[in-house]
């Protein structure tokens, strides 16, 4: 008899509190989860498991990070503006960030009186926040509709190539068996490739938006963002797969629409 059984990551909710998020440089709501490995048998878990550590995740970006609850004064129950959470939840909000909000405060009204020190940990912060989960993500293929059609394109491409195939035959001869072979090659290099490009979908849908809106008000140059992606890609981070010019035309975007 075949078991199943082994360890499974178990998230659960403890409550919304007010922080700061490092991809939107801003107060937000965040909810604060539980993290734990708990067992599993036949993918039933039993228990919340033992405690792997607690993550918070922004409300705005949705980007995941590790949580301190103890920092929290209280938790709410039921998630609400991040304006009225702090009082209730971290009520010395101001106080623990004092000099990063200065120094937002600085790249909102006078970005030139950044030292250049400063600039370059302002602009790596967002890579840094969101290369983990982008690392998780891509460490499995991301399924999205091009690679379903991708994978159920089979059956037009047989038939397409059977009717090709037909129609090419001579008089009484069978249609060549060649295009079974040249349908199975050109199926799989179209899987293949939509495979191969579902990593990049997946940083340009999901990493690209937070990361233009982060660096928007820094009017990063081409340069600045190359030597951020080239640290990545040294550290082989997935985030690396992005290029300078994904970023440049998303903030541009951002400009002409305001």
């Amino acid at each position: 008899m075949f078991i199943v059984w082994g360890k499974s990551i178990k998230r659960r909710k403890l409550g919304f509190a007010a922080d700061y998020c490092g991809v939107c440089h801003d107060l937000r709501t965040f909810k604060v989860n539980r993290i734990g490995s708990a067992s599993h048998l036949y993918y039933i878990s039993f228990g919340q498991g033992d405690l792997v550590g607690y993550e918070r995740i922004c409300g705005v970006c949705s980007t995941p990070v590790e949580a301190k609850p103890d920092r929290y004064s209280d938790l709410s129950k039921t998630t609400r503006p991040a304006t009225d959470l702090i009082s209730e939840t971290f009520p010395n909000y101001y106080t623990v960030y004092r000099e990063v909000l200065e120094r937002d405060r600085k790249v909102r009204d006078t970005p030139s009186l950044l030292t250049p020190e400063e600039r370059r940990a302002r602009m790596r912060e967002p890579f840094l926040l969101i290369a983990p989960l982008a690392q998780q993500k891509l460490s499995s293929i991301q399924v999205d509709w091009r690679v379903v059609a991708a994978l159920f394109s089979f059956l037009p491409i047989f038939s397409a190539l059977g009717a090709i195939a037909s129609w090419l035959k001579g008089p009484g001869e069978d249609p060549s068996p060649n295009y079974i072979f040249a349908g199975l090659a050109l199926w799989a290099g179209l899987l293949i490739w939509q495979v191969v490009l579902s990593s990049r979908r997946y940083l340009l849908k999901n990493a690209v938006p937070p990361l233009a809106a982060s660096l928007a008000p820094l009017k990063p140059s081409e340069s600045e963002i190359n030597r951020i992606l080239a640290d990545l890609k040294q550290a082989k981070l997935k985030l690396s797969k992005l290029r300078a010019s994904d970023l440049l035309d998303r903030i541009e975007q951002m400009r002409t629409t305001v």
